[in-house]
Parts: C-alpha cells; sequence; structure tokens
C-alpha cells in the first residue's frame, strides 16, 4: 500500500532522514520506533506532505505521491495525526470531528464514521459540546484521531500517540489502534513507547539518526537481545 523509497528530507537546513526505504502493506500495524532525534517524525511528516523529501519517492497505492499538496494526499485517503495533535482549541469537540468530515460537506452520510469513533472512545459522545481546551490529554488525543478518521482514510498515520497522557489511557489508545486495524484500515505508528508499539504491531523498523538501523517482524524486533538492551531496558 505505502511504499517509501531511499527518501532523504532536511528540516530546519539538516538532514532529519538519509536515504530511508520502508514499507506498509494494506491491513499491517507497522511500528516506526527509536530514540529522540531519529526522525520519526520528519519520515511521516515527509509521506503526508508537511515536508518536501529532497530525494527518493513515495507511493501510495502504485502512486507516486512526494510532491503533492497536504489535503491532496488526504484525500487520496491517507490520514495524519501530529505529536502536537492540532487541535481547534476554543471549538468543541464536536465541531473538531464534522471539521475532519470536511472532504465529505453536502453529502448525506457525511457523520457516518462517528459511529466508529464513539464505538473506540465512548467520552467524546459525552462531551461532545465541550471546547476541546478542557480535555484532559488523553482525550485531546483520542479526539485528534477521531477527526482523522473522520476522513475515512484507508491508511492512518500516527506521531507519537502516547506522548502526554497517563498510563491507562495509553493502553486504551493502544486497544484502540488495535480495533481501527480490525475495522479494515491500515495503520504506521511512530513511537517512542517500544514495547507497547511492537506488543500491537505486525511489523517494525528501528530509525537512528535518520537511517533505518533496523527492521522485521514485531517479534523478531522484540526478541533481538541488542533491542532488548538498547532501547528496552531489559
Amino acid at each position: 500500500m505505502l511504499s517509501v523509497h531511499e527518501v532523504t528530507t532536511a528540516y530546519q537546513g539538516l538532514v532529519a532522514i538519509s536515504a530511508i526505504s520502508i514499507e506498509v502493506a494494506k491491513g499491517e500495524i507497522v511500528c516506526v520506533a527509536g530514540a529522540n532525534g531519529a526522525g520519526k517524525s520528519t519520515l511521516l511528516k515527509s509521506i503526508a506532505g508537511a515536508e518536501r523529501p529532497r530525494s527518493g519517492t513515495v507511493s501510495f497505492d502504485g502512486t507516486r505521491i512526494d510532491g503533492m499538496a497536504q489535503h491532496v494526499i488526504t484525500s487520496r485517503g491517507i490520514a495524519y495525526v501530529p505529536e502536537n495533535r492540532r487541535l481547534f482549541p476554543r471549538l468543541s469537540v464536536r465541531d473538531n470531528l464534522r471539521l475532519g468530515s470536511y472532504l465529505y460537506r453536502g453529502e448525506a452520510d457525511r457523520e457516518a464514521p462517528l459511529d466508529l469513533v464513539f464505538q473506540l472512545f465512548p467520552r467524546l459522545a459525552e462531551r461532545l459540546d465541550q471546547r476541546a481546551e478542557t480535555l484532559s490529554g488523553g482525550e485531546q488525543q483520542m479526539l485528534a484521531i477521531g477527526r482523522a478518521l473522520m476522513t475515512r482514510p484507508r491508511l492512518l498515520m500516527l506521531d507519537e500517540p502516547s506522548q502526554g497522557i497517563m498510563p491507562k489511557l495509553v493502553d486504551e489508545i493502544f486497544q484502540a489502534v488495535k480495533r481501527i486495524r480490525d475495522a479494515g484500515m491500515t495503520v504506521l505508528i511512530v513511537e517512542q513507547r517500544m514495547s507497547e508499539c511492537l506488543e500491537i504491531a505486525d511489523r517494525a523498523y528501528i530509525l537512528q539518526t535518520g537511517r533505518v538501523l533496523m527492521q522485521g517482524s514485531a517479534v523478531e524486533i522484540m526478541g533481538n537481545p541488542d533491542v532488548r538492551k538498547a532501547y528496552l531496558g531489559m
């Protein structure tokens, strides 16, 4: 479904990722893990159109999308939830979700994805009239994911969804990711919480200083003694 081939992207004049290649097949959960500064977020931005690669190609369903505007990439079926969530803080939960369905404005079933959103995150149904800025960190992350689901994506990309969330809600977010895959979507997730990410993933890539250090099935990566020592503290 997604093919990133030897992509190099510079951020603020510095090369953040260098000749990175990854693939994501339909129906997979793929985890991209690594320390701060490894280039994880830049990789997702390069796919989503938020950053333009200096070289290399990004293809989705066999069509090159590198160089396309971000809203065009979204319309092709890729939803991106950035690290800082980018909610509209003074708007209600309801309005934030409706903005996610902007591509389908005027259509009778514009709000059809709400059923899935509320199944995944019942809290949002209880807080429809609250402003986004009044939600907890975990609830804001749920809203950001819910808004992305309103675009009806085939590929959902999540950047550090566990960041700034209490441990109880972290588990809830990761379980929701599994249910999103079960609903027929493909997921590419960037995470520092490598252990939790590998538990739900099919395959994984480990990045280090802007390059792919290791790749394989989640089980292989989890069982690698070097990974366990360097990243999992085992």
